[in-house]
């Protein structure tokens, strides 16, 4: 049964023993008012579940065998109580006032984002990691709704989960998590998301990344092959529709179908590299630099 103000905070996990209980603390120091804590443990073997003992009267905790990211997510929705949504990754965390700062911003057929800063695990210096140095960032007017969702959803500019909040009906109203993905799959769902709905944005960094040695690489095969899939299906979904986000998705499949062929090169698996290279040339000749080492044996 549905809570009104309730916001359901969703935190899928798996192995985050180490992380886990940082996650949920930063959602208990919150002070937007009544939040139900939903924790879906997607088949951890490392001890999480004892790891949150000291935090289950505050907590649902729910265990499923393991179905992936997606499923999780999913499920915590299904789940879920509250007339608000929002996630949270099991090894990231919020700053304070994260909630009460998008509340308002929030209604029927509107997303609320905000910033995000990133951090080593383990380190105590504050200097920005190299690999967010390129990150570009939406773009919105005066009263904070994107100008052009569709188009920063396909030129990734920096969207994350962590930072949404929106009501569950809205949600409902984009579909759940795709999970035959393993990576990608919340890019996917704000690209589906951008075709019928608004997009708010604070720019204040409200979620802290962790960077971590046990995170999921983007560059071996499953997750390649995955994000191929991504693109495949931003470039249908923007064809007639948006000329410049079509174009931009097209050229994001490319770069993929490249990455695999190299991929696929340091595993000595020419016929394969030499196919996926081919899929790369097709979708754009002109970027041929980026086939040459796959093509050259």
């Amino acid at each position: 049964m549905r809570r009104d103000n309730l916001i359901s905070v969703i935190v899928p996990t798996y192995n985050r023993r180490r992380f886990v209980a940082n996650a949920v603390s930063s959602i208990l120091r919150q002070d937007a008012g009544n939040i139900e804590i939903v924790v879906v443990d997607d088949g951890s073997t490392d001890g999480t579940s004892e790891a949150l003992g000291s935090y289950m009267p505050a907590i649902r905790y729910i265990y499923q065998e393991n179905r992936g990211v997606s499923a999780a997510r999913n499920r915590g929705v299904q789940e879920s109580c509250g007339e608000y949504l929002a996630f949270l990754d099991s090894d990231d965390e919020w700053t304070p006032g994260k909630l009460g700062a998008q509340l308002n911003a929030v209604s029927e057929g509107v997303l609320s984002f905000e910033g995000v800063k990133w951090f080593y695990d383990g380190h105590d210096d504050q200097s920005v990691p190299p690999e967010t140095l390129g990150v570009r960032w939406p773009r919105y007017d005066r009263s904070g709704y994107l100008v052009d969702p569709i188009l920063d959803v396909a030129e990734a500019r920096y969207l994350t989960l962590g930072t949404l909040l929106c009501t569950k009906a809205t949600f409902m109203s984009v579909g759940p998590f795709d999970e035959t993905l393993i990576m990608g799959e919340d890019e996917d769902w704000f690209s589906r998301a951008s075709l019928r709905l608004r997009f708010h944005y604070i720019p204040g960094a409200f979620l802290k990344i962790r960077f971590h040695q046990h995170q999921t690489s983007k560059e071996n095969e499953n997750s390649l092959r995955s994000l191929i899939s991504v693109f495949e299906k931003m470039k249908a979904r923007t064809e007639g529709v948006h000329p410049r986000a079509h174009a931009t998705a097209n050229q994001r499949l490319a770069a993929k179908w490249s990455h695999l062929a190299n991929r696929l090169r340091m595993d000595e698996r020419r016929l394969e590299a030499r196919d996926a290279a081919r899929r790369a040339y097709l979708l754009n000749p002109l970027n041929l630099k980026r086939l040459v080492k796959a093509v050259s044996y």
